[in-house]
């Protein structure tokens, strides 16, 4: 994957907190179909804060003194202009946001360093002619699975996921969303084939998925899994 620049970090994290205006959002969708360093990007931000935006929590006065007393004094060199309207805009997240934010980075008193997460699978499935795009994240903790369509249409059938191991045996990961975000939880005995180097793979089949689990239709997205 090709590295980032600290300004491609920053709207990848701005699109996922819903900052950008309608034009901005439709650039990043555009870009995260042909940019897979990008797209994984967003993907990494979704899992960052996820937590952060799951609901309203009031945080404890000490969870507010140990942030406090932890983040460093502003100097000349943090306001620059491009950082200034980044972090201005951040302004309008929640307080439990900002509480949860200083968990993930500060020490507990109570019970040390919090255990570095797993680092994530991805993968960003396209077709030949940039009709098809997704990209998925996948979390080996919790079996959780995220799957964003970028452009996704399958007529009147339905988009099925599969992940494809060494051994060739596609196995169905059930049917996904063409507009919107699809969760799924990972089947416990499927979880063995969600390794770096697999292949998750789009096929459209009829409502309520392939029947008896083979692929009727032809692959019209697929794309590696990868460790971000």
């Amino acid at each position: 994957m090709t590295k980032l620049h600290e300004d491609d970090i920053a709207l990848a994290g701005e699109y996922v907190l819903g900052l950008l205006d309608a034009a901005s959002s439709a650039m990043v969708e555009a870009r995260m179909a042909t940019d897979s360093s990008f797209a994984a990007e967003i993907e990494a931000w979704r899992l960052r804060l996820h937590p952060m935006l799951g609901g309203e929590e009031t945080p404890s006065a000490h969870i507010w003194r140990v942030i406090e007393s932890a983040l460093p004094q502003p100097t000349d060199q943090d306001v620059g202009a491009g950082k200034l309207l980044f972090w201005r805009s951040l302004t309008g997240i929640s307080v439990s946001a900002a509480a949860i934010l200083g968990i993930l980075l500060l020490q507990r008193p109570d019970s040390g360093p919090i255990p570095a997460p797993q680092a994530p699978l991805i993968a960003a499935l396209g077709s030949e002619t940039g009709s098809a795009s997704l990209t998925a994240s996948y979390d080996a903790s919790t079996g959780r699975m995220i799957v964003t369509p970028v452009s996704l249409e399958t007529g009147n059938l339905y988009p099925e996921l599969w992940i494809i191991p060494a051994d060739g045996t596609a196995r169905s990961l059930g049917i996904v969303g063409s507009k919107s975000a699809t969760a799924i939880i990972v089947p416990a005995d499927l979880r063995q084939y969600l390794g770096s180097g697999g292949t998750l793979a789009i096929t459209p089949e009829p409502e309520g998925g392939a029947p008896g689990g083979k692929a009727t239709g032809p692959v019209i997205a697929s794309g590696k899994i990868a460790t971000l």
